[in-house]
């Protein structure tokens, strides 16, 4: 009985080795959007609204996510705030930005107009009260929310109807906790735990990030490739491997 045990206690470590997540090395997403209502990158100025590229790590169940703006240092500028970060695991991912050089200009910009090609089901909500933050601030992860619950930039804006954050805190969204983000040197820093969701295991993530005027927007896909997936042994390994720890056992009970 006490063989049969240890072996339960040896199989079950091995099968919690087995779903590990899988970390996710540094990754860069460049900035090749180009959105609905405006020609080119950045709508106005780009030593004001200009977005680089965004980093994303996934290091255990902490993700952390880099965007590199020339807005990092500029939050509240005519009103403009920053935009929420929304995330997909919903395979396959239809990014609303994802263009083929055969596109025309013309194209680029009046195809993709709003967040209904892609469905963002995890979202990195800023609190209100710190959206105008320059430096930093509190947000958390949510999902369950809807089309009905994001906001879009507005008519005023010469990129419109284009997703840049959710509206309000409705308790009806699944809440993973309160966490705080940085922003310095022409970069803001999102870094939360994504424990317990899709976002801890999934090999592909889509991401979008913009600042509430949309005058400049990136987004972009982040994946594993297969050969660093972890891989899980057959059911017949698994019983040979039992079979073996059994003998061993009942072969020193007899010696």
């Amino acid at each position: 009985m006490k063989a049969l045990k240890w072996i339960g206690a040896v199989l079950f470590s091995a099968s919690s080795v087995l779903v590990q997540a899988q970390d996710i090395p540094a990754t860069q997403i460049n900035d090749n959007y180009i959105g609905a209502g405006h020609h080119s990158d950045v709508n106005g100025s780009s030593s004001i609204y200009d977005i680089q590229n965004m980093v994303v790590q996934r290091t255990g169940t902490m993700l952390t996510v880099d965007i590199f703006t020339n807005f990092a240092g500029k939050n509240g500028y005519n009103g403009i705030e920053f935009g929420d970060l929304f995330m997909s695991t919903d395979l396959p991912v239809n990014l609303s930005g994802w263009k083929t050089s055969q596109e025309s200009e013309t194209d680029r910009y009046s195809r993709y107009n709003n967040n209904t090609t892609t469905n963002w089901n995890y979202a990195y909500e800023l609190y209100e009260s710190d959206r105008d933050n320059s430096t930093q601030g509190e947000g958390r992860l949510v999902s369950g929310f809807d089309n009905s619950n994001v906001r879009i930039s507005n008519s005023s804006s010469h990129r419109n109807n284009q997703a840049v954050s959710l509206g309000g805190y409705s308790e009806t969204h699944a809440r993973y906790g309160d966490y705080n983000w940085h922003a310095n040197n022409n970069k803001i820093t999102f870094s939360f735990d994504v424990a317990g969701t899709a976002l801890e295991t999934a090999t592909q993530i889509a991401f979008r990030w913009s600042m509430t005027c949309a005058n400049d927007i990136i987004e972009g896909l982040v994946s594993i490739a297969d050969d660093q997936s972890v891989e899980i042994p057959e059911p017949q390994s698994l019983m040979l491997l039992l079979l073996g720890f059994a003998g061993l056992a009942l072969r020193k009970r007899t010696v």
